[in-house]
């Protein structure tokens, strides 16, 4: 990690006990693996069940590191992949564990933020654990969307504030809550990396598709983060 000089800042948001949800920007392929080196105590990361299943010596390779790494595996059919996926990682919450997870779904098509599903906010309602917020900056230029190997660029690593569900007490149930939240989940974000918020969701693969197409941008850098 020296060789990209990165700069992580506010790591003494992350609680080091306790159950805790790291919500991060997506940008690149290898986000899940800069936040899990970083943040100083395990961190299990929800990702494509793919990875896991993937043939041939480098697929094993690849899924015995995503192993290793504590990589919650969720298949994004729309259903019953994703739900598997949070009931895990709700497990995990309640044993006290911290679990990553990038609310966007996937990576951002253009250096922008995009809308956040509501996973990252109900996992918190249904646990009550805190969320902190994660901005990431300039892992695109280390790694971008379809691309394998990593280039030499600095990169940052912001932890925010955390955001407790306590003032959400009693509508932890209701679907406006989980939306507030995330909202509220994604300017904590937004704050941190100074990117444009877009309010609408980023679609799966058109990050790999700008890639080639040479359009992707990087985000804004942030400045200090509050």
């Amino acid at each position: 990690m020296l060789v990209f000089r990165p700069r992580v800042t506010g790591l003494s948001h992350v609680p080091k006990s306790g159950p805790v949800v790291l919500a991060a920007n997506h940008l690149s392929f290898s986000d899940h693996i800069f936040m899990t080196l970083f943040v100083p105590r395990s961190l299990y990361f929800v990702g494509k069940a793919e990875r896991l299943g993937r043939r041939g010596l480098r697929g094993r390779l690849s899924g015995l590191f995503f192993r290793s790494v504590g990589m919650i595996p969720v298949r994004r059919d729309g259903g019953r992949g994703g739900v598997a996926a949070l009931e895990l990682s709700r497990e995990l919450l309640d044993r006290g564990l911290a679990v990553g997870i990038h609310p966007e779904g996937t990576r951002s098509p253009d250096g922008r933020l995009y809308r956040g599903h509501t996973g990252a906010a109900w996992l918190s309602l249904a646990t009550g654990a805190p969320v902190v917020p994660c901005g990431l900056v300039g892992t695109d230029q280390v790694q971008g969307p379809g691309r394998l190997l990593l280039r030499r660029a600095r990169f940052e690593v912001h932890f925010g504030q955390p955001l407790s569900p306590e003032r959400y007490a009693g509508r932890e149930e209701l679907s406006l809550t989980r939306h507030r939240f995330t909202e509220e989940i994604m300017r904590g974000i937004r704050d941190l990396t100074g990117q444009e918020l877009v309010l609408r969701f980023a679609v799966k693969g058109q990050a790999i598709e700008a890639g080639r197409a040479g359009t992707v941008r990087a985000a804004a850098p942030a400045g200090e983060p509050r």
